[in-house]
């Protein structure tokens, strides 16, 4: 009977184990193998993370590239490699390549890639790590997204400094100062809603 409670436990400790350390978030394989690192380090056309994920600087979701995106580069000719392929049968059957998300944030969490990218102008890597080194997908997140490093980041964050620079304008122009202008909120109910 003590080898069974032994094995029990050896069993949960298993479980545990794999669930902190990496099993709980099941590897996701994309439908097309996308080199970031050799997009990214393109001369002509010059590529940066918003050129595929172009909602980043427009909404609250990056997005995923459409299939249209992809062929504006990779449509016409023969195609150089089997990933090329995939992306001109995506575009004939003219349906959009089905990626996959790897980040997921809780449904309670809002967060804009707008006010970061566009806005704040936080590099990308920031919170989704080294994608530009990566001859491939992920096939999980390259960084935890956590509450921590959120308000972290947050605590330490100053505004751009062309930013500061409009804004000391704006107020030299007007008497009454706009409270808390330069702060960044770390308020719960600001990204907890």
């Amino acid at each position: 009977m003590r080898w069974i409670g032994l094995a029990g436990l050896a069993v949960i400790a298993l479980l545990a184990w794999g669930y902190w350390g990496g099993w709980g978030e099941p590897a996701v394989r994309q439908p097309i193998e996308f080199p970031h690192k050799a997009h990214l380090e393109l001369k002509d056309p010059k590529f940066e993370c918003t050129t595929c994920h172009d909602r980043a600087e427009k909404g609250p979701v990056a997005g995923r590239p459409s299939t249209k995106k992809c062929l504006s580069c990779h449509s016409g000719g023969k195609a150089k490699s089997a990933e090329e392929k995939k992306i001109q049968a995506f575009g004939e059957k003219g349906g959009d390549i089905p990626w996959k998300r790897v980040w997921r944030l809780p449904s309670h969490v809002f967060f804009s890639h707008r006010t970061h990218v566009a806005v704040a102008k936080v590099k990308c890597q920031t919170c989704h790590g080294p994608m530009e080194t990566l001859a491939r997908p992920p096939a999980r997140a390259l960084k935890k997204l956590a509450m921590d490093a959120c308000i972290g980041c947050h605590e330490k964050w100053e505004w751009p400094q062309e930013t500061k620079e409009k804004e000391t304008k704006e107020e030299e122009a007007k008497p009454v100062k706009v409270a808390g202008a330069r702060r960044v909120s770390i308020d719960c109910n600001a990204c907890h809603r």
